[in-house]
């Protein structure tokens, strides 16, 4: 029974690891063991390495349970906000943009193509500059955009405020880019871009289907003037254009002279301004500053260089007027100059202030897709007769 039990334990020790000596070890007396400083010395090392471990795990902020799905979740989804402070409102009510900036697509996902399908919200508040009494009524339009991509899909509402009244909010808008603005008497402020819209591909998502937006009045003035012709006469339907300094891209304003030759800008807000003549960049004549700064502002009378007028007839093959036929010039060489119209009913269009020299005009049919080409020289203070056959 002994040697059995023998055999017994020294299988369960090789079993274990541990494998039972052939032949018996002397007694050395009782066997040393670690003492109470020992242990004491290990539990402060476990201590030190836990206290550092946590200390680097809040510098680097952590992890909760759930936030590497959540660090997932945000590679893998494109990130649409603003900015912090909104950040713990865009969970619930999505993306927004504040003062008219477009909250678009961040990092890698801006150059995705935008979607406009489904339905947004636009709100904010009406503020106005400081000093100035807040107007009792305001108006506010909504149209759609001048330039941006989707503005086919805006639509137009005009809402007036009641006495009192300071924000408001645009519901069930079709997503799409828009174009807000807001004036009250004697009161306006810059008009604002505005898109609503979801990414190629993230058509799940929201998107930025709630914007915010921030309007601020401020008092307005008007800028007028006249325009002669170098030979004398006034210029009649002459284009101006009134280009704000700090904002060339939104800030501009155009119009055209009257039968006097005058014009005039209303509404303009306190500023810098550059008056341009004839073209929003390229100026006939020298760009003009303007100070605008609450009461009217009369510029001097702008007289214009020695100009061309080209008159252009467009006929078929029988010689007979080719009417709605569309034209476009443009001057060779050196200097600036362009023009796009059509023809009317009887084939024929004029166009006045051209920079003199060397033109060429494409004509083209949309219709029939006919295409003729005009080279022709315009000399100063003279109109120049061209005749095109659409064959």
């Amino acid at each position: 029974m002994e040697s059995m039990s023998t055999e017994k334990r020294t299988g369960h020790e090789a079993l274990i690891g541990r494998s039972k000596p052939r032949h018996p070890v002397p007694f050395m007396g009782r066997p040393r063991c670690a003492g109470a400083a020992g242990v004491g010395w290990l539990l402060a090392l476990l201590l030190v390495i836990v206290v550092a471990g946590a200390a680097v795990w809040k510098g680097l902020g952590g992890v909760e349970p759930n936030g590497m799905q959540d660090l997932a979740q945000r590679d893998s989804a494109p990130t649409l906000q603003a900015s912090p402070e909104l950040a713990a409102s865009e969970a619930t009510d999505g993306p927004r943009a504040v003062s008219g900036v477009e909250a678009g697509p961040a990092g890698a996902y801006a150059s995705m193509d935008r979607v406009f399908e489904g339905t947004g919200m636009i709100f904010g508040e009406v503020q106005v500059e400081a000093g100035v009494p807040y107007p009792e009524t305001w108006t506010l339009t909504l149209e759609p955009s001048r330039v941006a991509k989707g503005k086919e899909k805006a639509i137009t509402r005009t809402i007036t405020s009641e006495p009192g009244q300071r924000d408001f909010q645009l519901g069930d808008l079709p997503m799409a880019s828009y174009r807000l603005s807001v004036s009250a008497e004697g009161l306006v402020a810059r008009p604002q871009e505005v898109a609503l819209f979801k990414l190629a591909g993230y058509e799940h998502m929201p998107g930025v289907n709630v914007v915010h937006v921030t309007s601020r009045l401020v008092r307005v003035a008007s800028v007028e003037g006249r325009v002669r012709q170098a030979s004398g006469d006034m210029a009649v339907d002459y284009p101006l254009y009134l280009i704000d300094r700090m904002n060339p891209k939104e800030g501009r304003m155009e119009t055209v002279t009257d039968s006097a030759g005058g014009f005039i800008f209303s509404d303009v807000p306190s500023g810098n301004w550059i008056l341009r003549t004839g073209h929003p960049v390229h100026s006939t004549t020298s760009p003009q500053p303007v100070l605008v700064d609450l009461v009217p502002v009369a510029v001097d009378e702008i007289l214009l260089p020695p100009l061309a007028t080209l008159e252009v007839t467009t006929t078929d093959a029988y010689g007979r007027p080719f009417p709605d036929v569309e034209l476009v010039g443009y001057l060779r060489g050196s200097g600036n100059g362009s023009f796009r119209t059509k023809t009317d009913a009887y084939g024929r269009a004029t166009m006045p202030y051209l920079t003199p020299g060397p033109w060429r005009v494409n004509a083209t049919d949309p219709v029939e897709g006919l295409r003729c080409k005009l080279d022709v020289a315009l000399l100063p203070g003279e109109t120049t007769q061209g005749g095109m056959d659409m064959r």
